[in-house]
């Protein structure tokens, strides 16, 4: 569990990452996270980061290890893309989970619900929601669209072609795994 000010924390961080990109379109980005429940939302209803401000948490924790990587293995990916691609790899999740209210109150055993109204995929959907404030570019979307690969019955087919054009989408398909199955963020 997050307390308010553990909330607040994680959403300063992530504007500031943001908006130190200066890519353009960048302010109309933060404005929509901020209108929306990226900051509070879970970012499951049962896994790693299921408790309120789990998303931005997640979000956030994917970009500080995808940076370590990336520096560990002296790979050649700019910062901004660092920050554009792991804060922006699960945006498909923005307003996705809404508080689960019954006529009695919020349940307890399952207090969000999923509310999809743009099923499109994972991967893609954030890429399209990145795409609609900021130009992405070619690794940023790859990195994005490719990070649940494993979980995705077209990986087979893309797999070669795109680990030879964006070797990084491996490293972020682990650093996604890491954080939310070791660190259960």
């Amino acid at each position: 569990m997050l307390t308010k000010k553990e909330i607040q924390k994680n959403r300063e961080e992530i504007i500031d990452l943001l908006r130190s990109t200066k890519r353009k379109g960048i302010e109309d980005l933060v404005t929509w996270l901020d209108n929306s429940n990226f900051f509070t939302s879970p970012a499951s209803t049962m896994f790693h980061g299921n408790y309120e401000g789990g998303l931005a948490a997640h979000s956030y924790e994917c970009y500080k290890e995808f940076d370590r990587q990336i520096e560990h293995y002296e790979v050649d990916l700019p910062k901004e893309s660092r920050i554009i691609a792991s804060l922006g790899h699960d945006l498909c999740k923005v307003d996705y989970y809404i508080p689960n209210i019954l006529k009695k109150g919020v349940s307890e055993a399952k207090p969000y619900k999923s509310n999809d109204e743009f099923p499109i995929g994972h991967g893609e959907k954030s890429v399209i929601l990145v795409g609609r404030y900021i130009e992405l570019t070619n690794k940023e979307a790859l990195i994005m669209r490719w990070h649940m690969a494993r979980d995705d019955p077209t990986w087979e087919t893309y797999q070669d072609k795109v680990e030879k054009l964006c070797p990084e989408v491996v490293l972020f398909q682990h650093v996604d795994k890491i954080v939310s199955l070791i660190k259960g963020i």
